[in-house]
């Protein structure tokens, strides 16, 4: 889908395959999502910009994210997807910042982008095309706080879970329980490292456009500067609190472990107790069972009670040593 936004309009115009470069002219902002095959001719016919593939887009070197080609300024950044779905994952999107307009290359549908939009329906697109991909960066940027936010508050709930004696509706943790909890506390991590890796090209984006506007190639005002900034600390700080929830995810991890560890312990203790206890009275039977002519209990009136006697005394004793050294 190709749309094309003009400064200071509220809205969006939808370009079709009929439609030619002219529908084009004026706008600050063109955002091509799934490219179709008549859209990429479009818009270099307009521009002059070669879209990437998403071949390229995936392929790219992370050190090649950001490069000048000709008056554009192309840069790649990873968003983070699919949050909601049980394979939450990293889309490439590319952003070309030219003199005159700001174009997006996207094959998938990031939250950010939808909400940006709207904000434009609502309040008019900015004026500049770095002021769009200001506004793009923030509304990324609250994106991925709100990811965060997300992913601190169920490790939350994870660490509640994970050193808890039982679950809320009473029972006792199981093994099973705490291999569902390791599966939440994998699937935590798997969001947060795409997360960081969304984060440092983000940064890198930053940090390159921060150049830009230092040498003036850019020309904008003090305004966006100071807005571009707000953005570069806004990511160092996420970027901080990424790495704190990280470290948060080993520790959850290994004490999941160390629990299943100790749950296991448990049962091995169980079955090892259970078998000290029985060997007395099989011994005792076992010796009792001998096939010989000659012993002082086989006609003894109450030989077999005290043989059953012996029995029940010896599994009797190691039990409640056990008990009272706190082993049971």
């Amino acid at each position: 889908m190709l749309r094309a936004f003009r400064a200071g309009e509220k809205g969006w115009t939808s370009v079709g395959p009929a439609d030619g470069p002219e529908v084009l002219e004026g706008a600050v902002w063109i955002d091509v999502a799934d490219p179709l095959a008549w859209e990429g001719p479009l818009v270099r016919r307009a521009t002059g910009i070669e879209l990437p593939t998403h071949a390229d887009m995936v392929e790219i070197e992370a050190s090649s994210r950001t490069y000048r080609e000709g008056n554009a300024n192309f840069m790649t950044a990873l968003l983070v997807v699919g949050l909601d779905s049980d394979s939450p994952r990293s889309v490439p999107v590319t952003f070309i910042l030219g003199p005159e307009r700001l174009v997006t290359v996207r094959y998938s549908d990031p939250q950010p982008f939808r909400s940006f939009a709207a904000q434009c329906a609502r309040q008019g697109v900015p004026a500049t095309p770095l002021g769009v991909l200001v506004g793009l960066l923030d509304g990324i940027v609250d994106r991925t706080a709100d990811i965060l936010e997300r992913m601190g508050t169920e490790l939350d709930s994870l660490t509640g879970t994970v050193f808890a004696l039982r679950t809320p509706s009473g029972r006792r943790l199981s093994t099973d329980d705490l291999t569902r909890i390791l599966r939440r506390i994998g699937g935590v991590n798997v969001v947060l490292n795409k997360v960081h890796d969304s984060i440092q090209t983000m940064l890198r984006m930053t940090s390159f456009l921060t150049a830009r506007m230092r040498d003036g190639e850019l020309g904008q005002g003090k305004q966006l500067r100071d807005e571009l900034r707000s953005v570069a600390r806004d990511l160092a700080s996420l970027d901080q609190n990424a790495s704190y929830l990280s470290a948060n995810v080993s520790f959850l991890l290994d004490a999941a472990l160390g629990r299943i560890s100790i749950e296991q312990n448990a049962i091995i203790k169980i079955f090892s107790v259970a078998a000290v206890v029985f060997l007395p009275p099989t011994l005792v039977a076992s010796i009792y069972g001998m096939n010989f002519d000659f012993m002082p209990e086989l006609n003894w009136e109450y030989g077999y009670a005290w043989a059953l006697g012996l029995m029940v005394l010896a599994a009797v004793v190691p039990y409640l040593w056990f008990k009272k050294k706190g082993w049971l």
